[in-house]
């Protein structure tokens, strides 16, 4: 995602508390910037579910993980991970890193300051020149003025120019990884799962962003205060030096162990999380499947393991995090104690002033803490160096057949091109499956102008044959050649290749666009040639309105688009769900023929309408045809008896027959005979076939101008996988709120409401509390001790040197408190907000998937915006609970210790120095408010561009057909162009927080000091409560700057908070898991239709259904037939109660499905649909996945699974597979043929023994043996179990042994009875039975 702005499984930089410097020395001394601190280490996010569902083809085995490297994989290096910079970026990072490496000097500067400020208050003190005391004081806040501009100025330009320069990189990044997927080849999607594809944009880009923006130049600025740091300190006393610098190498250890620790459990999290993106972009995209086999639950838990393998690696994480952090500043505090111990041996021996001493320790810790604190950033960095080879990777794979270079290959004049195909000897097989021959010595050819149609049984190598004329794959060098007017296509451009051909595939897929845009995506391509410099340039051509239209008249689709409420501009769901699966087929017709074709690659292009268009679209093919040549599969042979050569295949991929229609048909005992003769529906004479031939010539010769007769006024249903449907103009929403939500980003209690949510984990979370109070308050107590400590070491007398003595010991005390806070801090509760993450996730997603259908129907809830969510929200939720609460807890012990002990000094100096803290506030609630408008709005930007990216990738097979990568790439970089100009807004904003916040620190120094030296003077408080005072209040607010860093984290997060709690809130209208309704037994499964009046909920305008009745008994079959738009497929969505009727009533056995216990409604049922997607499992988990979901985790045995197999004639084709039953069938089924898909369908829905089967044109990919086998079977299984069955057909030979046909019209029935009495009526039945009778 995403595509959606997900944070990534890494430290953001928002680290463990941090020993405070000199009087506290502001959020700067530890750099809190935005994501500067060291606060609150092993703030960390994750990120994977976005997913979407995949685009491959041809036999992909979506198991196989070559998409991205291992979590192991060697990570790039440092200059590599910014290698798409440009010369503005390079220029913003320089400046960038100028400003940090003078940010970081600045706290060794003020070390310098400040040990003046001991010296001359010490001195004064004892002196007793008041005057002196005053005049220095003045002059050092004068510095200390000077020394706050030029921190602002420096702190502003590192956030600034660090963020906006990773905005733009990371921006670049996704469009040149989105663009690198578009190149890719259909072999290579084959080995791929696209969910994670796309998923990586959502979670791995962010992961980058986030590393290479101001985490780095938070690493220069630690490194630069260590630098200077250790300079100054040897420059003033080499010998204290010396001695504190020898804990440097434990901080050393600690931070490399830190930073493998946080860099190698963020990958292994990254690891799971995609592989759960995988799974929810393949559930949310099959949605409609797995509502009919109310397979809710048992897919969230498939979900939910994935999601329980990432948190257990995060919880170990945080643990171990929490350790180091502990060891690191256990270490540094102690290092305090031995550095006073030693100093005060130097003073007393006069070898050091005090000031000296509190300046060389405080530069060697300045430059100790740069190390320290340098590990988030440095682990944030060390993951986008991890995750940019996952990245890099597909952006720098060369393709073997790229569609987006226009230079390679040849292009042919286009008036030359005359369009003879041929295939010579080809072998093949698919790379994934080398071992399984598809084609053997297949030898085809056809001319300009003729039509070669390609028959035989499903599984035999028709498809491929096309695939390999479209140049989706290429034999071997030595297995053969593709012709073109006798050039190999290898040798031709691939892009201007495929914009000489139209194709229509056997499962069209539609976009997300109006009708218009849909249909001029099928536009062709011009070649352009610089005359000066001979380049080649290849662009799509102009598509004009009477060209749409045109193309939709040939397709016989023009008079149904016109008749919708907006026409050619009608808006379309994804896979084009707002239309019936004829519909669909139609525009797909017109978008292939929209680039006036040389050659026409028809797939079963008229499999789903019903014979009266089918008949008209024929009309409009062959005028189409007319001097073009065509290839066209189909098994409803009725389509294909006109072609000018017919090859019948067998398996194996040898052709067995070739003819025409006539001539094969004079064949005795053949094979294309055979197939006919299994396809006839009725016996006619000689006068009544001569008398119909002339009626069907008569159509011919009138333009086929059927539809314009038609009365069918209507919409069908979406299908199963259609994952939107769009009202008609309706407008689209965020993917945060739906229409009628408020509008603002955060709810009010949504933080308490985060908390309750984690309530199971209060024990951690209570103890976390405390341990992050007991952090924070030590540093005001350390203060105390600390000021002790400096007026100690001007005072000469043994009693003080036996009381430094004794501090010391008292700071190791605190460090000991200290480290334990730290650790419980962060381990705790950054278990506990691992723990919510996991909680908010699965809810989600089983939240999703309790809604009703109609709730996917909406174009904000397509599976790319649904995946951008649950890879990006529930993962910012944490923060709640986690590292920004431990943060903010920590802040409040360390102000209210810090105040309590600055008022009891010196309640004066106190109040002065809290004077500026209400502007310090302000200015971190301004960050809060601006990041979290920010974030809103880049969540949905983001999200936006993930749906078009998941949308393309998920179709890459048809977006590689049309050649349209550029308009979806044009179309993402467009959506990211939102994002962008936020973030610039937000870098700015960001800057100039950061900058403020440092110099208000550095002002209240001045401040502090300078009326602390007037108190001084006039007897008020001595300059030892001063210094108390100034330290405890110091060290507490530093502790609100480092809150404050946390001010993007937290906007996020409630931002993604108010939406998660908005979707858990949102009332499923029909709740598949709510355990409410009746329970009828035993179930006979009589259906019944009673005035059922019915309109989609996205477009309640239009009827879909009006006052339609029909009724099977049962035992019974029930066919449903009709033109495509009748309102059919409306019928099974409404017994499966996908939606609620508008009037009327749906039962099963007498009872109102809507009294019904949902899922035990639905386990009575069983649906195969008219586009059969499979899950990315083996053939024996898809033909499993249909069994009826129990309480006791029972599942279907291999006998079950079998049975339903030989059932359903699959078992003869599954046992040949390379695995059998355990073959993997690659995402949506894609390694098997469609009438193989369909026929494991088929078994899927047999396995549940179902006392109603609904059939949506379930055996519409059937070859017509394959199919009339599978229809005996069918047949003896209703018999023996007396079931129910509802069928939808167009090919009417599948329905004639029905018990009752119903004829749709308009949403209505107009005739009923059986197959004799219809053809007897004469009526509108006997006309599509006459539209497929053969010409035999």
């Amino acid at each position: 995602m995403a595509d959606g702005g997900a944070d990534g499984d890494v430290v953001d930089g928002r680290g463990g508390g941090r020993a405070p410097l000199p009087s506290g020395a502001s959020s700067s001394i530890g750099g809190n910037g935005p994501g500067g601190s060291a606060a609150t280490p092993g703030s960390s996010s994750h990120s994977g579910t976005g997913g979407q569902g995949s685009a491959k083809g041809g036999g992909g085995d979506s198991t196989s993980d070559a998409a991205v490297s291992p979590p192991d994989a060697v990570p790039v290096s440092l200059v590599g991970l910014f290698r798409f910079s440009t010369t503005g970026d390079a220029a913003l990072m320089a400046v960038g890193t100028v400003a940090a490496a003078g940010h970081g000097a600045m706290l060794p500067i003020f070390s310098i300051l400040f040990g003046d400020i001991i010296t001359s208050g010490g001195a004064g003190t004892q002196s007793g020149d008041a005057a002196r005391l005053l005049d220095e004081m003045e002059t050092l806040a004068l510095k200390l003025l000077g020394l706050s501009v030029l921190a602002a100025v420096l702190a502003f330009l590192q956030v600034f120019c660090w963020s906006l320069a990773a905005t733009q990189q990371g921006a670049r990044i996704r469009s040149r990884y989105v663009e690198s997927l578009f190149r890719q080849d259909a072999a290579w999607y084959d080995a791929q799962d696209s969910g994670e594809l796309t998923a990586r944009v959502a979670s791995d880009v962010d992961i980058m962003t986030l590393g290479m923006g101001p985490k780095v130049g938070y690493a220069t600025q630690y490194f630069s205060s260590f630098v200077t740091g250790l300079s100054v300190a040897f420059a003033y006393g080499w010998a204290l030096t010396l001695v504190i610098v020898a804990v440097v190498p434990v901080l050393a250890v600690a931070g490399a162990a830190y930073a493998k620790v946080m860099a190698g459990a963020s990958l292994a999290a990254q690891t799971d999380y995609a592989k759960a993106g995988g799974v929810a972009a393949e559930v949310l995209g099959l949605i409609r499947t797995v509502a009919a086999f109310g397979s809710e639950a048992q897919e969230a838990a498939r979900y939910e393991g994935h999601l329980r393998s990432a948190a257990a690696t995060a919880k170990r994480r945080a643990v171990l995090a929490g350790a180091t952090m502990a060891l690191t500043f256990f270490t540094l505090l102690n290092s305090y104690a031995l550095a006073f111990w030693v100093g005060n041996r130097l003073v007393r021996r006069g070898d050091m002033l005090p000031g000296d001493v509190l300046t060389v320790f405080f530069c060697v810790l300045i430059g100790a803490m740069g190390i320290g604190q340098v590990q988030p950033s440095v682990a944030a960095l060390n993951a986008a160096r991890g995750c940019a080879p996952r990245i890099f990777e597909i952006i720098d794979r060369a393709s073997a057949i790229d569609p987006l270079e226009d230079a390679a290959g040849e292009v042919l004049e286009a008036s030359l091109v005359r369009g003879d195909l041929s295939l010579v000897d080809v072998d093949f097989t698919y790379p994934t499956r080398p071992d399984d021959l598809i084609l053997q010595q297949l030898s085809l050819s056809v001319s300009r102008g003729q039509t070669l149609a390609l028959v035989g049984t499903s599984g035999c190598g028709k498809s491929t044959a096309i695939q390999l004329l479209e140049r989706l794959y290429d034999p071997s060098a030595s297995s053969g050649a593709i012709l073109l007017d006798g050039v190999d296509v290898r040798t031709l451009n691939v892009r201007w290749l495929r914009g000489t051909i139209g194709y229509v595939s056997q499962m069209p897929t539609l976009f997300s666009l109006s009708i218009r845009d849909n249909i001029a995506l099928g536009a062709g391509v011009t070649v352009d040639v610089d005359s000066a410099s001979g380049r080649r340039t290849i662009r799509v051509a102009t598509v004009t309105e009477e060209d749409v239209v045109e193309a939709a008249k040939t397709a016989n689709a023009h008079c149904f688009i016109s008749r919708l409420p907006d026409g050619y501009d009608t808006m379309l769901g994804a896979r084009g769900a707002l239309l019936s699966g004829g519909q669909k087929q139609r525009v797909a017709l017109a978008r292939a023929l929209v680039r006036r074709p040389s050659i026409l690659l028809l797939d079963e292009a008229t499999s789903a309408l019903d014979s009266a268009s089918e008949r008209a679209v024929q009309v409009g093919l062959r005028r189409a045809a007319h001097g073009r040549t065509s290839v066209v599969i189909a098994h409803r042979l009725s389509t294909i008896c006109d072609a000018d050569v017919i090859a019948v295949m067998g398996q194996g991929g040898r052709v067995v027959e070739r003819g025409t229609h006539a001539e094969l048909m004079a064949l005795p005992g053949g094979t294309y005979r055979h197939l006919v003769q299994l396809q006839s529906v009725i016996k006619e004479t000689k006068a009544q076939r001569a008398a119909r031939k002339a009626a069907r010539a008569a159509l011919d010769s009138s333009g086929g101008e059927a539809e314009a007769t038609s009365s069918s006024t209507v919409l069908d249903a979406p299908t199963d996988d259609d994952d939107a449907v769009v009202a008609a103009g309706a407008p689209a929403v965020s993917s945060g709120a739906e229409a009628g939500e408020p509008p603002l980003p955060v709810d009010k209690g949504v933080f308490f409401r985060a908390l309750r949510a984690n309530a199971r984990e209060w024990p951690h979370i209570l103890l976390g509390t405390i341990c992050a109070f007991v952090s924070g308050a030590a540093w005001p107590v350390f203060a105390v001790v600390l000021s002790k400590l400096l007026i100690l070491l001007s005072d000469s007398s043994e009693a003080a040197d036996d009381d430094v003595n004794v501090y010391c010991i008292a700071i190791v005390v605190v460090s000991t408190c200290q480290a334990l806070g730290q650790w419980g801090q962060i381990a705790l509760l950054g278990v506990a907000g691992e723990q919510l993450t996991l909680k908010l996730r699965a809810r989600s997603f089983r939240k999703m998937l309790r809604f009703e259908v109609s709730y996917f129907d909406k174009p904000a809830h397509s599976v790319g915006a649904l995946g951008v969510r649950l890879a990006t929200e529930s993962t910012k939720v944490r923060g709640l609970t986690g590292d920004a609460a431990g943060t903010l807890l920590m802040a409040v012990g360390a102000v209210g210790v810090g105040v309590v002990l600055g008022l009891t000094a010196c309640w004066q100096v106190a109040l002065s120095v809290l004077a500026l803290m209400p502007a310090v506030a302000l200015n971190g609630y301004l960050e809060v408010v601006v990041m979290s408008g920010t974030d809103a709005q880049s969540q949905a930007w983001f999200a936006r561009a993930g749906r078009v990216a998941s949308e393309a990738v998920d179709n890459i097979r048809t977006v590689t057909i049309l050649g349209a990568q550029q308009f979806f790439l044009d179309k993402y970089n467009a959506e990211l162009a939102g994002p962008v100009a936020r973030g610039r807004r937000g870098a700015m904003w960001t800057g100039v927080g950061f900058g403020f916040s440092e110099a208000c620190m550095y002002l209240s120094f001045a401040l502090a000091f300078w009326f602390g030296a007037r108190l001084t003077v006039r007897g008020v408080c001595s300059f030892e409560d001063t210094l108390w005072s100034t330290q405890a209040i110091f060290f507490g607010m530093m502790m609100i700057g480092q809150a404050a860093v946390t001010a993007p984290d937290l906007s996020g997060s409630l931002v993604a908070a108010t939406n998660i709690f908005r979707l858990l809130d949102r009332p499923s209208a029909i709740d598949p898991l709510a355990p409410s309704g009746d329970r009828p037994t035993p179930v006979q499964g009589a259906v019944a239709c009673t005035d059922v009046g019915f309109a989609y909920p996205t477009r309640p305008d239009i009827r879909v259904l009006r006052g339609l009745s029909a009724a099977v008994a049962a035992g019974k079959s029930l066919a449903l037939v009709g033109e495509s738009g009748c309102g059919k497929s409306t019928v099974v969505a409404l017994v499966l109660r996908f939606y609620d009727v508008n009037d009327g009533s749906v039962g099963l056995d007498g009872l109102d499905v809507r009294a019904w216990d949902v899922t035990h409604l639905r386990s009575q049922l069983a649906l195969v649909s008219q586009e059969p997607d499979l899950f990315s499992l083996s053939v024996r988990d898809n033909i499993a996945f249909g069994f009826p979901s129990s309480d006791d985790g029972t599942v279907a045995t291999e006998g079950q699974v079998e049975a339903a197999a030989r059932l359903a004639a699959a078992h003869e084709f599954i046992v040949d597979l390379p695995d059998g039953y355990d073959t993997h069938v690659g995402e949506r089924g894609t390694r098997l043929s469609g009438g193989q898909r369909q026929r494991i369908c088929l078994a899927r829905a047999l396995v549940r023994s179902p006392r109603c089967l609904l059939l949506d044109e379930a055996t519409s990919a059937l070859d017509s043996v394959a199919e009339r086998a599978v229809q005996a079977a069918l047949d003896a299984a209703v018999a023996a179990r007396a079931r129910t069955t509802i069928m939808i057909a167009h090919r009417l030979s599948t329905v004639r042994a029905a018990d009752v046909i119903a004829v749709v019209d308009e949403g209505v029935v107009v005739e009923a009875g059986s197959h004799e009495e219809l053809l007897a009526a004469g009526g509108a039945y006997l006309k599509l039975v006459q539209n497929q009778a053969m010409d035999t």
